[in-house]
């Protein structure tokens, strides 16, 4: 039993602050209000990720299972009259002979020495741009590739543009080929990523994790997202061969939205307007090299403006039908990598270039034949990775 001297002084402070308490209950049930309200909408925005995330196309992905196979007696393309000699034999003579990558393809000390320092040093995609996403696509190439390293000490990201034209190790035939021709895969033993990653790891010796392709709408459809990229040059600029819009730029700094923008990096056949007269601009593929790293350059610094879950969602959504990714690659995984390229200071990223010489082939085609090792390129970018490569070389 309460006493009641203190019935009455609880009774009467009760009734001293009838408002305060009557406002203080109403705010608390504001923030329960507000609380449910907001997990709710972060529930319904992640079950839209996970939605939208899951209607992005996935291909299997194990380059060094395919590797396996490829040099399997199962791979009856080896040794075809198609091949031709190794790179070694096919450039100039030793003083300007050209450097397949420092990467043997044939030994599997390099393959698993590389998997256990390399791999665990870095987080590396390969970025693959094509005209056509299936992988049942005939004659299909790559129009652009890149590989992105990000180390896993912090230090500077890596990006390189590999030439769609460099002649390199053709997994499939033993021969040399164009790399972007490693797209069309290798019958049932390899898929067209597969065999681009296998080529690549054989010229780089660095062990591609993760890739992602996307087609020229999904490029399109990312600079439109964004807001547009800035494209800047000295004259007026054209290209009447580009499909499916033609290249036609001021002079000057724009932004391009989509169309402008895949038009300039797509262009092989560029025209500057000097002197009142459209005249042929030097566009080689390490100029295109160049335009698409630019461009995708600022696609991420304006992607890593994001400031929530919702514009990842979002993005997700209008483009899942645009890529094709391996499917080791998680939704959490992307949501990390995205969060974390969005804190990087994306001009720091080094950009260095492949150095190449040009090459006419036994059969008559142009070619790209590297000059340099890729170790050497890299760790010239980013010194702190030099002892990875010599842990593996």
């Amino acid at each position: 039993m309460v006493p009641a001297t203190d019935a009455n002084q609880h009774s009467g402070e009760a009734s001293t602050f009838p408002g305060v308490t009557t406002r203080w209950s109403m705010i608390k049930r504001a923030g329960i209000v507000v609380a449910i309200a907001g997990l709710a909408v972060l529930g319904w925005t992640t079950a839209r990720l996970w939605l939208a995330w899951g209607n992005v196309e996935r291909v299997a992905f194990s380059p060094d299972h395919a590797r396996e196979v490829l040099e399997s007696p199962a791979n009856t393309n080896l040794g075809s009259p198609a091949t031709t000699a190794p790179i070694e034999e096919v450039g100039p003579s030793k003083e300007g002979k050209p450097v397949a990558g420092g990467a043997d393809p044939e030994s599997a000390e390099f393959a698993a020495a590389a998997h256990t320092a390399l791999d665990e040093a870095m987080d590396v995609f390969l970025v693959i741009g094509s005209d056509q996403r299936s992988s049942e696509a005939a004659s299909r190439r790559a129009d652009v590739i890149m590989m992105f390293i990000i180390p896993a000490d912090g230090s500077i990201p890596v990006l390189v543009s590999i030439p769609r034209d460099l002649y390199l190790h053709n997994p499939c035939t033993g021969g040399l080929t164009r790399v972007n021709a490693n797209l069309n895969g290798c019958g049932s033993l390899a898929t067209g990523p597969e065999l681009v990653a296998v080529a690549v790891e054989d010229f780089t010796g660095v062990p591609v994790d993760h890739f992602i392709v996307f087609t020229f709408d999904g490029f399109r459809h990312i600079v439109d997202r964004v807001g547009g990229v800035e494209v800047c040059t000295t004259t007026a600029v054209r290209d009447l061969g580009v499909d499916p819009i033609p290249l036609d730029l001021p002079a000057g700094c724009t932004v391009a939205g989509g169309y402008q923008a895949l038009a300039w990096v797509r262009s092989r056949h560029t025209q500057g307007l000097i002197g009142g007269q459209w005249v042929p601009i030097a566009t080689t593929d390490l100029v295109r090299n160049q335009r698409q790293q630019d461009l995708i350059i600022q696609a991420l610094q304006r992607l890593a403006a994001m400031r929530d879950i919702s514009d990842l969602t979002a993005l997700v959504e209008e483009l899942a039908d645009e890529f094709t990714i391996d499917e080791n690659l998680s939704l959490s995984e992307v949501v990390s990598t995205a969060w974390s390229v969005r804190s990087l200071d994306v001009s720091a990223i080094a950009r260095p270039t492949i150095p190449v010489a040009y090459f006419v082939d036994d059969l008559g085609r142009s070619v790209l034949i590297p000059q340099a090792t890729f170790e050497s390129i890299v760790v010239a970018a980013n010194p702190a990775l030099a002892q990875y490569f010599t842990a593996t070389g």
